[in-house]
């Protein structure tokens, strides 16, 4: 594949129709001589079998063997959550496609809609944030995360058979999409006036200290919290997307322009400055810490996906909880000290909170897309709006009378809170339809490129932030991701139809 200057400050690959990658791709699992053919045809099966081993039989055995039976065999709900997550993670890893958006989904699935409910109800120990689960509700719970499950497969299924037709369209022939230098440059420097703003705001001290003390300072000079949520979005996501995009266009580019690093070393200080893991929430460093290390090649080959899909699962129980060590101090402060204990603390509430999902539809009934219009509407600050719906996660933290507020609220819950069974299935496929499309067209860039385009250097890591929810506290930043993911891409089709 050869690079082709663009006019009016863009790049992009030149593509041709004949070069477009088969519908359902994947990378190339089998080489031509004997030894080397026998060894990648055995190595993808082996590697899938030792995986759905590790995650189906050998974790979910020991938390069995460490944990004491309880009374009743509802845990084994959450058994079979692990059981399916673990075997359709375990295809992925072995089929060696890289699903970004489907590993996020399956990893957040595993490991808090499976392996902590199976901690915390063989051990009988609720979240300390979410205490006093209703033992009744429980299996409610987990058949509404099974049949989230299903009707995300579906959406899977669904989204292959909609690619197939797409064959001949123009839509699979869309490659890595080519960076509008112009906007790109205005962009960032948008991003660094917000972000001077935001720092002349908070202080870069404050920035330094702990997560409370950016929250505390925050309420205190940026005003309204709908304001002040979406000062920092801003602040944060123009950064994230403008040094992404400035460097996909200098590896893009035949001869770049040197004063473009000096734009690319300002971009990247700045946002390490905004986004550290000191002050920044877990979910969002983590985020960008993804986004810049797909940039820099991560998936760029199959065996560094599966390096990450395997990491992953461990990352999220091992090094998740470390994570918030500066939460309320500049000096790293460990929770847990096990990780059974870490799957039974706040930082699993996700199944616990599908619970109380349940008892509020039971004594409130459903919201009827109340949540989901203060979702959409979350722009409209509550001076204007004062009835507008606070964050699913308070509403249930509220009707339970906890005194932390900032619960979780899974998209399990968002979706059966708003519109019962009905929107649960609706919704869940339609992000199985949406993660099947996008992974596919991911995969075709990476063929070509070493990283995804902008738009999906972020998603599938972001995934898990909505994932967890709430949708109202995420949206502000998944706003900005897409609206400026789209600013400093060119659209334009060239003949072929190739790139965008």
């Amino acid at each position: 594949m050869t690079l082709s200057k663009q006019s009016e400050g863009t790049i992009s690959p030149a593509v041709s129709d004949r070069s477009a990658p088969p519908l359902d791709p994947a990378p190339p699992l089998h080489f031509t001589g004997s030894r080397r053919q026998v060894h990648s045809k055995l190595g993808a099966p082996l590697l899938a079998t030792w995986t759905a081993v590790l995650m189906v039989v050998v974790v979910p055995g020991i938390i069995v063997a460490f944990t004491p039976a309880p009374p009743t065999h509802v845990w084994l709900g959450p058994l079979a959550i692990t059981t399916a997550g673990g075997l359709r993670y375990a295809w992925i890893v072995g089929e060696g496609y890289r699903r970004l958006v489907e590993m996020s989904f399956w990893v957040f699935t595993y490991v808090f809609m499976g392996l902590a409910p199976l901690t915390q109800l063989r051990m009988r120990v609720d979240p300390a944030t979410s205490p006093r689960i209703d033992p009744a509700l429980v299996w409610t719970a987990i058949v509404i995360v099974l049949i989230g499950l299903l009707a995300f497969f579906g959406g899977l299924v669904a989204a292959r058979k909609l690619w197939s037709r797409l064959a001949t369209s123009r839509f699979t022939r869309v490659t890595n999409p080519r960076i509008n230098l112009v906007r790109t440059l205005v962009l960032s420097l948008f991003a660094l006036i917000v972000n001077a703003y935001y720092i002349s705001k908070i202080g870069v001290g404050t920035l330094l200290e702990s997560r409370s003390a950016v929250s505390e300072r925050g309420q205190d000079v940026l005003g309204e919290s709908t304001v002040a949520s979406i000062i920092v979005a801003v602040a944060m996501m123009t950064l994230l997307v403008s040094f992404i995009a400035i460097v996909k266009y200098w590896d893009a580019a035949q001869r770049p322009d040197k004063a473009l690093i000096i734009v690319i070393v300002v971009l990247g200080a700045t946002l390490l400055i905004t986004l550290n893991p000191i002050s920044s929430p877990r979910y969002l460093f983590g985020t960008a810490a993804l986004a810049v290390a797909a940039l820099f090649g991560l998936f760029s080959t199959a065996n560094r996906f599966r390096f990450v899909a395997l990491s992953a699962v461990a990352a999220l129980v091992l090094v998740f909880p470390a994570l918030d060590a500066f939460r309320y101090s500049s000096s790293a402060q460990l929770k847990t000290s096990s990780p059974l204990e870490s799957l039974t603390s706040p930082d699993y509430d996700a199944f616990a909170q599908i619970n109380n999902t349940v008892l509020y539809i039971q004594n409130h009934g459903f919201t009827d897309g109340k949540q989901a219009l203060g979702v959409l509407l979350f722009w409209v600050p509550r001076s204007i709006w004062p009835d507008k719906a606070f964050d699913t996660g308070i509403l249930l933290a509220d009707s339970r009378g906890y005194v932390v507020k900032n619960l979780s609220a899974p998209f399990w819950a968002e979706l059966f809170i708003n519109g019962g069974w009905v929107l649960l299935v609706l919704g869940m496929f339609a992000l199985g339809l949406v993660a099947g499309v996008q992974d596919r067209k991911i995969e075709i860039v990476l063929r070509a490129s070493r990283s995804p385009s902008v738009f999906a250097c972020i998603l599938p890591f972001y995934l898990i932030i909505l994932m967890r929810g709430s949708l109202l506290q995420a949206m502000p930043y998944l706003l900005v991701i897409v609206g400026c993911a789209v600013f400093v891409t060119d659209w334009r089709r060239t003949a072929n139809g190739g790139s965008i």
